[in-house]
């Protein structure tokens, strides 16, 4: 029987008020809060009277009076260390107190963050940017040219872990996997205080180096310089973070929530608001806080597609529809003898992912079959998506695939929405004959399992971007999250030819051929790009949701009434 309207409101109010309730049953006691600031280094805080502003709770440490906005996020972080990080919930939470040289935009335009400005020699192998010459560390020291320097060596030193190392893979004196080929020999070079150059290996589009950098953090050299690898490596030396960014870290419920002060020395205008508090929050439950104002904003990821209506009737409520670039992808082990190209080819022509589309997000998405959607300029028409399970069965029995194999499916955990997804691929591939053992677990086990190899298939979302070089960093051989397990470079090398060539109209061509080539190889299979439903409260200003998924909060920006 059909819900009404109204029951599935008090539904989803009660749902969201148990969530919440055991919350703040859970670490909303000043013993917990304090003890949880505590194991992290960071100074206790006082639980005391939000003063209803915004979506403080009991657990908070706000004072009466303070304007505190809360963003809630699905995902909760996995380290305090940013450079040793592939979640996009991580970086968001990173980038409220490090900054960025450069942040991207949703149309795929660059701005500067703590690069006031840049340039590019004539042949596109040096970029060199000026900083903002009165940027400052949270404990006053001031930001220079140096730090930047330092932070690039430190992401291309191999003896400290530090995942997020492939983005370095453009720059002259290191290897493809982002780590230095000797010691420091990675060619960025301060030239003053406040001037930073940095050389490439070759000539190339220059927004796809900033793009590829846009997620490296600027990390204080005072503060890390003649620290072991072992000691920047242990947790002790990120538990109570200095950085030049909008926010600065107060305190954090491991798992739950992470709260910050304003930074009133931000470079680029401090927050309206006095208080962040970022709130993990399950999807299902999103809704619900928004609506009772436990919630300000969805600060990355969307609402339900079931609740999506509904959220649009809320006079309380700004809703945004945003088609994005960002990808769902079904990566195969392409190291396991069974999984050869044809079999690859057959699996994913044997996924309806129309099917998916409309079932699930009632057409707020898009079918793909590779890692372009059509808001991308580089997309392809001619690469059409596939779907015929026929010919998939056809092509499974013409190669010996073993049918008496269960292949091994890993999805993460947490999201309802993935555990439909997989139970619709379980279904389309069962109906070619194919036999699939989901295995669900939490999100660092997923990356670890599958960087080991221990896969034959797994979702992994991506934000993707604007830039068409965006998926190499999955296919590269020397790249640390090769969840695909390929071992050449006949795919990247294409990406290579296209980022030689420094305008659009010499590098489709080669874009164009990339994605022929990769729904001729299917280390994956793109499956597709959806809209994000996102919401805020009207009393929330300076929010521009579009350019979330592009990890750009500018969260300087936001107010709250």
């Amino acid at each position: 029987m059909r819900k009404s309207k109204w029951t599935r409101v008090t539904a989803i109010l009660m749902a969201g008020a148990m969530v919440f309730g055991l919350t703040a049953c859970g670490g909303g006691s000043s013993d917990t809060g304090t003890q949880a600031a505590a194991d992290n280094g960071a100074a206790p805080t006082q639980a005391a009277d939000s003063g209803n502003a915004g979506g403080a709770d009991g657990a908070s440490g706000a004072v009466s009076g303070e304007k505190v906005l809360t963003a809630a996020v699905s995902t909760a972080w996995d380290t305090m260390m940013p450079l040793n990080t592939t979640s996009n919930y991580t970086r968001m939470i990173c980038d409220q107190i490090y900054d960025r040289l450069t942040q991207c935009k949703a149309d795929g335009t660059i701005e500067g963050r703590l690069a006031e400005s840049w340039t590019v020699n004539e042949d596109s192998t040096v970029v060199t940017f000026t900083l903002h010459d009165d940027a400052v560390w949270s404990d006053g020291e001031p930001v220079t040219a140096y730090d930047v320097v330092f932070s690039y060596q430190m992401y291309s030193d191999p003896k400290v872990e530090a995942k997020s190392r492939y983005h370095l893979q453009y720059i002259a004196g290191v290897d493809d996997s982002g780590a230095e080929l000797s010691e420091d020999s990675i060619k960025v070079t301060a030239d003053d205080d406040h001037t930073v150059r940095f050389e490439l290996k070759s000539s190339m589009f220059a927004d796809t180096f900033l793009q590829d950098i846009d997620t490296v953090f600027i990390i204080p050299k005072h503060i890390f310089e003649g620290k072991t690898a072992e000691e920047i490596n242990a947790p002790d030396l990120w538990a109570k973070p200095v950085g030049s960014g909008p926010f600065i870290y107060d305190s954090e419920i491991n798992g739950e929530r992470m709260e910050f002060v304003k930074n009133p020395n931000y470079f680029m205008g401090a927050p309206k608001v006095d208080r962040l508090v970022i709130r993990v929050t399950d999807s299902a439950s999103m809704l619900a806080g928004l609506i009772n104002g436990e919630l300000d904003l969805i600060g990355y990821d969307s609402i339900i597609i079931d609740d999506w209506e509904m959220a649009k009737e809320q006079e309380n409520l700004v809703t945004v529809s945003v088609p994005t670039t960002s990808y769902n992808t079904l990566i195969f082990n392409t190291d396991k003898p069974y999984l050869g190209q044809e079999v690859r080819q057959a699996l994913s022509m044997a996924i309806n992912r129309q099917v998916l589309v409309d079932a699930l997000f009632q057409g707020e998405a898009e079918a793909i079959v590779t890692p372009f959607s059509s808001v991308s300029p580089y997309y392809n028409p001619e690469v059409e998506v596939w779907y015929d399970p026929e010919k998939a069965k056809s092509m499974l029995q013409e190669a010996n695939f073993p049918f008496d194999q269960t292949l091994v499916f890993y999805i993460s955990s947490g999201s309802s929405v993935t555990e439909r997804i997989a139970a619709l691929i379980v279904q389309d591939l069962q109906k070619v004959g194919v036999k699939v053992q989901i295995e669900q677990v939490d999100f660092p086990t997923l990356m670890s399992n599958m960087l080991d190899g221990k896969h034959d298939m797994g979702i992994i979302g991506s934000g993707g971007t604007m830039d068409p070089s965006e998926s190499r960093e999955m296919i590269h051989p020397d790249s640390s999250v090769n969840f695909c397990q390929l071992k050449d470079t006949e795919l990247t090398d294409i990406i290579d030819k296209g980022n030689a060539e420094l305008t659009f109209e010499a590098r489709k061509p080669y874009f164009d051929e990339y994605q022929v080539k990769i729904r001729e190889r299917s280390p994956m299979a793109y499956l597709y790009c959806k809209n994000v439903l996102s919401a805020y409260n009207k009393r929330v200003s300076g929010v521009e949701v579009e350019n979330f998924n592009s990890l750009n909060w500018s969260s300087w920006n936001w107010d709250i009434e």
